[in-house]
């Protein structure tokens, strides 16, 4: 016969005894249900926490971007800066070797004539017999006796074959 209830079903009835759980079954149960929420929780606040170290560590990468975008630039910086030392540096050889060939010509060429109060010119008075000449032709007012004015102008003859 058919049974339009599941009270009057017998096989219903042995299954729904079987069914009841206890008190403590129950507990069980819940205690269970709740942990599984609180290990929600965790989980969420797990997620949360590695969003945030993903944002961070994200914010790192561009920040290492940038420095190492910085170095690099300062490294081709440093390069340029050494290429144009090194460019700076020969032209400063090239004109110590300059001013050297001069000082030479102009000892050579100075070497008869002879400065009041000076010894002939040479390597070791060089700079002071410099110094003198210097002064001569600033202040001409000062040397306005015959024997400078002479001296003078030996002076413009014998340098006039030096080239600068």
């Amino acid at each position: 016969l058919p049974v339009h209830s599941l009270s009057g079903c017998p096989r219903a009835t042995s299954a729904m005894k079987k069914a009841k759980l206890s008190g403590e079954q129950m507990l069980t149960i819940k205690q269970r249900a709740s942990n599984g929420i609180e290990n929600d929780e965790e989980i969420k606040q797990l997620d949360e926490e590695i969003k945030e170290l993903n944002e961070s560590n994200s914010q790192m990468e561009a920040d290492m971007i940038k420095l190492r975008t910085q170095i690099t630039t300062m490294e081709s910086n440093l390069k340029t800066i050494e290429e144009e030392n090194k460019v700076i540096e020969q032209q400063n050889e090239s004109l110590l070797h300059e001013l050297a060939n001069l000082s030479q010509s102009l000892i050579h060429s100075l070497a008869n004539i002879q400065l009041p109060h000076m010894e002939p010119i040479n390597e070791q008075n060089f700079d002071a017999y410099v110094t003198t000449l210097t002064d001569m032709y600033t202040n001409q007012d000062r040397y306005q006796s015959p024997e400078n004015k002479a001296l003078l102008e030996n002076i413009k003859q014998a340098v006039r074959g030096i080239q600068v």
